[in-house]
């Protein structure tokens, strides 16, 4: 094995099987079954992540394949692939406790975003699961498991309905993938706050351009923010730079305008950089109703890890806590009854690097 994560194609179709192959094989070491029984085969013989099965095979079925995966081990994903229109095998996988479907005809990047999750969520159960946090893996995957179906099942009913469902009906199911989303966003969270606490998500420091990170995090809120009306800006020179880690930081950044776009009701929410002597510094201003003054003093204190001192933070928060303590970035609180703008010191990590001039 070349130490990529593996991926076992499984279909009786010589051109759904080549398609997935040519997607993946850049990213993945891929495996291909043409029957279930191959399948079984391949999987006696080797280890494997992430199965996709479509459960319409002659011989041994998908469900059958399905089955004898989680027996053997749970944590492996499995994708079901389904014809478009045709839901019923997505229905029976969800039932099965598949991870998620894959529709034919292949959309590239929607199958590799969802194989890329897959994998996400297989090397983060097996990590906890090596550690004490086992019981957390054990519970976050008990909760994952009917959460996904629940998303699975409205989006396949959005769709299939989507000429017959009331207006009313259509919001509910909106509602529905709404709420069971943030929900999966919490539990992701769980491992992630776990991982980072027991040193599992080292610092990959490179050049960040801000404003393209400033970006990123409001497109991925801006649809929320629309539903309320608020306005959601970005202010940041274009060529700003500076050495972090990309990955935390949007994270931090995620996690602060989510919670201030849930808080806001009326106005605006505003992300603006500027050059700091030191690395940059980064304000998410809102026009909510202020946050309380001891959430704003736990913020504030990011040394140390302990839950006990950020208890009256919000789960977000804490996360931001957690993750600015990793970045070294310090944070101060302005609030007051016309809005709250969070202030972070992000330092240059590649300064912190450099050897002394006189070394």
């Amino acid at each position: 094995m070349d130490g990529r994560p593996r991926v076992l194609v499984v279909d009786d179709e010589f051109g759904v099987r080549e398609s997935l192959r040519a997607i993946l094989e850049g990213d993945y070491d891929v495996r291909l079954a043409s029957s279930g029984e191959e399948a079984l085969g391949v999987l006696g013989r080797e280890p494997v992540d992430v199965v996709t099965v479509d459960l319409r095979m002659p011989g041994l079925g998908g469900l059958a394949v399905l089955e004898h995966i989680k027996q053997r081990d749970p944590d492996i994903e499995v994708l079901i692939i389904t014809g478009n229109g045709c839901f019923e095998s997505a229905r029976q996988g969800l039932r099965h406790h598949a991870f998620d479907y894959l529709t034919k005809p292949f959309d590239a990047e929607h199958v590799r975003r969802v194989v890329q999750h897959a994998v996400d969520r297989r090397a983060a159960v097996r990590r906890l699961k090596a550690g004490p946090e086992s019981l957390l893996a054990e519970l976050s995957h008990e909760f994952r498991t009917p959460l996904n179906v629940i998303v699975g099942y409205s989006s396949m009913l959005r769709e299939e309905g989507a000429s017959t469902l009331t207006q009313e009906q259509q919001l509910a199911l909106d509602r529905i993938q709404a709420n069971s989303g943030t929900l999966l966003g919490y539990v992701e969270t769980l491992f992630y706050l776990a991982e980072l606490d027991r040193g599992l998500v080292p610092l990959a420091t490179s050049p960040v351009r801000v404003a393209a990170v400033l970006g990123r995090v409001r497109d991925e809120l801006l649809a929320r923010a629309g539903e309320k009306g608020l306005v959601l800006a970005i202010d940041a020179p274009a060529d700003l730079v500076v050495a972090t880690d990309e990955d935390k930081l949007v994270r931090l950044l995620r996690a602060l305008v989510d919670n201030a776009v849930r808080y806001t009701q009326l106005g605006r929410v505003a992300l603006v950089g500027r050059p700091a002597p030191a690395g940059v510094a980064l304000e998410v201003r809102d026009t909510g109703p202020g946050m309380p003054r001891e959430v704003a003093a736990d913020l504030e204190r990011t040394a140390g890890s302990d839950g006990a001192a950020g208890a009256r933070c919000g789960f977000g928060l804490w996360l931001v806590r957690r993750l600015a303590h990793v970045l070294g970035a310090s944070v101060r609180v302005a609030t007051g009854p016309e809005g709250t703008t969070v202030c972070l010191g992000i330092p240059d990590l590649a300064l912190s690097e450099r050897p002394p001039a006189d070394a």
